[in-house]
C-alpha cells in the first residue's frame, strides 16, 4: 500500500468551523501554516436542512425559501467570523451535510484538515468529541485538533513525533519535518516512547501521532479518540499504511 501523505507541506488547508473559540484557533492556525507553506485555505461551516418529517408540502416550501435568506447570512457571517481571526487570503463553503459528511466530502480536495474539538456555539454543538472522532476514523488526510488555548504561531515550534506499532512512522516524521520547515520548528523523533513522558521531555508544542490507514479499532480506542478528547497540546495525525513484515518465504 502506497503512503498517502507527501513529505511536503500542504497546498490545500480545510478548516471547518462552528464559530466557537477552538474553531477561531483552528482559522488562524490555518492562516499561519497558509501564510508560512504557501497554501490556500478553504474554511466550511455546515447547516443541515431540519424540516420535520410531518411538516406539508407549503410548510416545506416556505421553510426552504426562509433557508436560501439564512445561507446567505451564514455565508457573509463566515467570511466575517474568518476575516477576524486571520489576514491569509481564503475562500468559503457552505454545506447543508451533517458536518462529519461535510468534513470528509470536502476533505477530499484538501491536503490537510484543521478543526477544533470544544466549540459550545451553535446549534449543532459539533464538537463535543463525536464529529472530530469520526473524521479521525475516516479521513485519509491529515488532521490537525486544536484543543487549547495554543498560539498559532508556536505550535510548530517543538514537536514530538509518535508511532505506535507496527506502525512505522516514518511517514509522519517526513511529513512534519517538512511541514515545520516553514516555521523553522525542532522536531523530536520520539516514536514508541510513552507521549506523556516524551511530551514532557520535549516540551512539546504539537503532537505528530502516526495514524493507521485503514483505520484499526485497538489504535483508535487506545490512542486515537483518547487524544481527541484529552491531548495537552495540539495533535497532527498523519495517516499512514501498517506495514506487514514480509516473510521469508515471500523474499526469495
Amino acid at each position: 500500500m502506497a503512503d498517502p501523505t507527501p513529505a511536503t507541506p500542504p497546498q490545500r488547508i480545510l478548516v471547518p468551523v462552528d464559530f466557537g473559540d477552538a474553531s477561531a484557533r483552528a482559522v488562524r492556525t490555518a492562516g499561519a501554516i497558509g501564510r508560512r507553506c504557501g497554501a490556500t485555505v478553504r474554511v466550511l461551516h455546515a447547516e443541515p436542512p431540519d424540516a420535520p418529517a410531518y411538516f406539508t408540502h407549503e410548510q416545506v416550501q416556505r421553510l426552504q425559501a426562509q433557508r436560501q435568506q439564512m445561507r446567505a447570512q451564514a455565508e457573509a457571517y463566515l467570511g466575517r467570523f474568518a476575516r477576524q481571526h486571520t489576514s491569509h487570503p481564503f475562500t468559503t463553503v457552505i454545506d447543508e451535510q451533517p458536518p462529519a459528511d461535510a468534513i470528509l466530502h470536502h476533505a477530499a480536495s484538501a491536503d490537510l484538515v484543521v478543526m477544533g474539538t470544544h466549540g459550545r456555539r451553535g446549534p449543532s454543538r459539533w464538537w463535543l468529541g463525536s464529529v472530530a472522532e469520526r473524521v479521525l476514523r475516516e479521513i485519509d488526510r491529515p488532521l490537525l485538533i486544536m484543543h487549547g488555548q495554543e498560539q498559532a504561531e508556536e505550535i510548530f515550534a517543538r514537536v514530538l513525533v509518535h508511532a505506535a506499532a507496527p506502525l512505522v512512522g516514518d511517514t509522519t516524521l517526513a511529513y512534519v519535518r517538512a511541514v515545520a520547515a516553514c516555521f523553522d520548528g525542532t522536531v523530536v523523533d520520539g516514536r514508541y516512547d510513552p507521549i506523556d513522558a516524551g511530551l514532557a521531555r520535549a516540551r512539546a508544542t504539537l503532537l505528530a501521532a502516526a495514524a493507521p490507514r485503514p483505520a484499526q479499532a485497538t489504535w483508535l480506542s487506545n490512542i486515537g479518540e483518547p487524544l481527541v478528547r484529552l491531548a495537552s497540546v495540539p495533535t497532527l495525525f498523519v495517516p499512514e499504511p501498517v506495514r506487514h513484515p514480509v516473510s521469508a518465504g515471500a523474499q526469495r
